[in-house]
């Protein structure tokens, strides 16, 4: 019973972030539904065999790292991702701050994997570049020229963004 309240309480707390992190990092609603599920089920398996000190840190770096590995997945099939279209996205006014951010969700999603993984890791979740770097396993002088490559690609499509 005690691990069913805990499963539960841990999904409460954290499965709304997951999914939100592997959603900007994937660009995909139904791979970030099962990233998150996949994070946490790995925490369900692991949560007495390892000393898990600071969960919610550990739950991000698993939901990134999976989330990075399915763009490798991904892009072993496909060089870029398909522009993403939402029709409900475009009905919202442009008063609206959802307006404002399903402009930057619509171009951030359009961005090459590599750019959308740094860009969002750095810009919504937090992560500085040494962070990055541990993460997807790359130099800090190359997250650095990643992020500022993706910003810089970002504002573009901002810019031309039509919702």
């Amino acid at each position: 019973m005690k691990d069913t309240i805990d499963i539960e309480k841990v999904y409460d707390t954290h499965s709304r972030r997951l999914y939100n992190i592997s959603f900007r990092i994937t660009g995909n609603g139904a791979d970030a539904e099962e990233i998150m599920h996949d994070s946490l089920l790995q925490y369900w398996k692991f949560r007495n065999k390892e000393q898990i000190r600071d969960l919610p840190k550990w739950l991000t770096s698993i939901c990134i790292r999976k989330s990075i590995d399915r763009l490798r997945e991904r892009s072993r099939w496909n060089d870029f991702l398909e522009d993403y279209e939402d029709p409900a996205l475009e009905e919202a006014p442009e008063e609206d701050v959802a307006y404002t951010v399903a402009v930057i969700l619509k171009a951030l999603c359009g961005l090459p994997d590599h750019y959308r993984a740094i860009v969002s890791l750095h810009l919504f979740e937090g992560f500085d570049y040494q962070e990055i770097a541990q993460l997807t396993g790359s130099k800090e002088s190359t997250v650095r020229s990643l992020f500022m490559r993706g910003r810089k690609l970002l504002a573009e499509a901002i810019k031309h963004i039509r919702i």
